[in-house]
């Protein structure tokens, strides 16, 4: 059971985020902490991370957004929701303040971009079908196998269900990605799991991915650990991974070493191929190895709105 603890925002709420291919966009969170429960989350080391089953909800983010964009001449281009709190957790309380944020957004011409792996019910596509072109959907998905689904991800949308959402999304015209993350090596990289997988994504209209190898924070590493003790090899592959710095303003933790992964993401844009869909490795978690961003938010901003941005909010250019 999960605690909800309704609370009001009092600081800015349209603030940039340290991720690089971001800075030049505004980011938020409707939530403090997140009810999916995924088990390699990051956030689980955040110094305001309010523990597993306990989720601080700011229910005045819509009213906050619309003040803050009347103050302003003109508005960003867009605002992305940030999936260290899953803006779609299943939650009813959650689903709610996210579609009046986004409403608000949407109604003042501002596109909406997320990343998710929660439950996006029929109020957000009635939503979003009146200005598809506004709105940039990414849905993580790595594996259609329920027993990986329930051990990592346990309170997140099943993968058929994703797999819908991109499809539902996709048929009232707004711009879809998949994000296939977190992967793991020789489990849900292989063949097996990834063709049915990208032949369902094909499907369903996705023509691009972005691609990301599990890493460990020191804050979660020995709860993936704990949950990989079944599966054979896993463990002992985690053992050895060295600790690697990623891009910066995005920290680090340990991963596969950077020849495997180089190895790795190359097979996937090869067996993407196959299918017409083109998989990037994610820059931001390796920057050795991806020439370009991974599309995160949608579309990089043009030059010119990017500048506005940075006049107006104080960001760098994501360019």
């Amino acid at each position: 059971m999960v605690e909800v603890v309704r609370r009001k925002r009092k600081s800015p709420i349209l603030t940039p985020s340290s991720i690089p291919c971001l800075k030049s966009l505004p980011t938020l969170n409707v939530t403090q902490g997140c009810a999916l429960g995924c088990t390699y989350c990051y956030i689980q080391g955040y110094a305001h991370y309010p523990g597993a089953d306990r989720v601080i909800l700011f229910d005045n983010t819509a009213e906050l957004v619309e003040e803050e964009l009347s103050r302003k001449r003109r508005p960003p281009t867009r605002v992305y929701f940030s999936p260290s709190s899953d803006a779609f957790q299943y939650l009813p309380e959650v689903q709610t303040v996210t579609a009046a944020t986004m409403e608000v957004l949407l109604n003042a011409g501002v596109e909406v971009s997320f990343l998710t792996k929660g439950f996006i019910s029929e109020r957000f596509l009635h939503l979003f079908a009146k200005a598809p072109e506004l709105v940039f959907a990414q849905i993580g998905i790595a594996t259609l196998d329920t027993g990986v689904w329930k051990r990592f991800e346990p309170r997140t949308a099943p993968p058929q269900k994703r797999i819908e959402y991109l499809r539902a999304l996709h048929d009232i015209g707004v711009a879809t990605t998949a994000r296939l993350d977190p992967l793991f090596p020789d489990m849900s990289d292989t063949d097996e799991n990834l063709i049915p997988l990208l032949e369902l994504l094909r499907d369903a209209g996705v023509r691009r991915a972005a691609a990301s190898y599990l890493f460990l924070r020191p804050n979660c590493s020995d709860a993936v650990i704990r949950q990989v003790n079944a599966v054979d090899g896993l463990r002992a592959a985690l053992s050895t991974w060295a600790y690697e710095r990623f891009d910066d303003g995005c920290g680090g933790g340990r991963m596969m070493c950077r020849e495997d992964r180089a190895r790795r993401f190359a097979r996937l844009a090869v067996l993407g191929r196959d299918f017409g869909i083109c998989i990037t490795a994610c820059r931001c978690k390796n920057p050795t190895l991806a020439r370009t961003v991974c599309g995160i938010a949608g579309p990089s901003v043009p030059k010119a709105q990017s500048a506005e941005a940075q006049r107006l909010f104080g960001f760098a250019d994501n360019g």
